[in-house]
């Protein structure tokens, strides 16, 4: 899998489950909850329940970094791409995003192919 692969399939679901719960916990319903982040009720249901999104685990850094965007988003819905932008990077950067990748695909130990930015990488030698 790529690593934008990755962020759709694995990071993107495992930050909003992790949106979900932490909405949840400042007092917002399944309804406005699943309006705000623009999922189903259902998935926000399975999200509470942990039946979704249960690959990632992030660390202390971006759990916080998640609750930090759950509040903001919470009072101002408009900034859930922005936010949501901001915590995609914050995967890459803490190697959230490395961990699955080198799972899913063959890499070198020390890949760091994403982490390059405007670095155009020669790997045909």
């Amino acid at each position: 899998l790529q690593p934008q692969e990755i962020a759709v399939w694995y990071i993107l679901p495992a930050l909003r489950k992790e949106l979900t719960l932490e909405m949840k916990k400042l007092g917002l319903d399944q309804r406005t909850i699943a309006k705000v982040i623009g999922v189903t009720e259902a998935a926000v249901s399975q999200y509470i329940k942990e039946k979704r999104a249960n690959e990632v685990k992030f660390d202390t850094e971006t759990q916080e970094e998640i609750k930090k965007s759950a509040q903001l988003i919470s009072q101002n819905g408009k900034l859930l791409f922005q936010e949501m932008q901001h915590l995609l990077e914050k995967a890459l950067q803490n190697k959230v995003t490395c961990k699955l990748c080198h799972i899913h695909n063959e890499l070198p130990k020390d890949c760091n192919v994403c982490l390059k930015k405007n670095e155009k990488i020669n790997l045909l030698g």
